[in-house]
């Protein structure tokens, strides 16, 4: 009988070192790593997504980092689609998934809500609403009507704002109601395997210092540079420069700061974006949670698990 096949989550909040684990479990276990995170699958998003170089990710195979061009926005569903494909065309089997977004993790495990095509007139309606409102209004309805939806989707996710307000009016239940629904359920396209999650957390004091010392390295290597860049293409609304560190610099390249202001808009934008993250991944009991001091501890753990199951 064929053994299941093993895969390996990395996850936690940005910053905290996942992908130097990942990448040591890798070469350890000799595993392809799969990227988990939502802004690294983007070209030309490099400096501000702390994106492994290439480098980094030539001692085992990577993939799905730095491949969607721009304009396209990646969906969740398309993201996963690629996941298959990949593990489809290279005949992967055991794998290690590395990142800090949790709804990725989670349509991969789970798979996404089924039977959920919007119909084209509550599309229309939300267009229109957009149109006259803003996506701000859109957001302040998703709160209202679903407090515990927007503790995992920030103002400025454009994207899974609507997707949730769409999911409501569609079937008339609160997105996070539904979410504890599929989360009982499991839709997942991946082929059936054995699993284990690997978090990784640091304290907030040290993890700040840790975040203020990556968001002076991002602008000494060029983060103002590559944002005027994105921008000179026409790309001022493409969806991921509405992400941390992009978002700020746009408003710096805007003149409404300095870039001493850039640097602690950067820092305080990303503690919250922690925040979030720590939400989500805290209400998930099956994470093996490691300080950041025991990522040793972690990879004997991972490859005691990965060898006796």
């Amino acid at each position: 009988m064929a053994r299941s096949p093993k895969y390996i989550y990395i996850v936690g909040p940005t910053g905290v070192g996942k992908s130097d684990l990942a990448t040591s479990l890798g070469e350890a276990l000799q595993l392809p790593i799969v990227n988990c995170d939502s802004l690294q699958v983007y070209k030309n998003l490099n400096i501000g997504t702390a994106k492994p170089t290439k480098e980094e990710m030539r001692s085992v195979p990577h993939y799905l980092f730095d491949y969607v061009e721009a304009p396209k926005t990646l969906t969740v569903a398309d993201y996963v689609d690629d996941v298959v494909n990949v593990i489809d065309e290279k005949s992967l089997s055991d794998l290690i998934f590395v990142g800090g977004s949790g709804f990725y993790i989670q349509a991969l495990e789970k798979g996404m809500f089924p039977n959920s095509e919007t119909p084209l007139a509550i599309k229309k309606n939300i267009d229109t609403w957009i149109d006259e409102k803003g996506m701000s209004d859109l957001y302040l309805w998703l709160k209202e009507n679903d407090i515990e939806a927007t503790v995992a989707i920030s103002e400025n996710d454009h994207y899974r704002i609507r997707r949730a307000v769409e999911v409501m009016k569609t079937q008339n239940k609160k997105f996070s109601q539904l979410k504890k629904e599929m989360e009982k359920m499991n839709y997942s396209k991946l082929p059936k395997n054995d699993s284990i999650k690997v978090g990784l957390k640091m304290d907030k004091v040290h993890l700040r210092k840790r975040i203020e010392a990556r968001a002076v390295k991002m602008i000494e290597k060029g983060l103002v540079e590559e944002v005027q860049s994105l921008l000179d293409q026409g790309l001022v609304g493409w969806s991921p420069m509405k992400s941390v560190g992009y978002k700020e610099t746009i408003e710096f390249l805007e003149k409404k700061y300095s870039q001493e202001q850039l640097l602690e808009r950067i820092v305080i934008s990303t503690m919250q974006l922690i925040k979030k993250q720590m939400t989500w991944f805290k209400r998930d009991e099956s994470i093996h949670w490691f300080d950041v001091n025991e990522k040793e501890g972690a990879k004997t753990f991972v490859e005691g698990w990965s060898k006796g199951s």
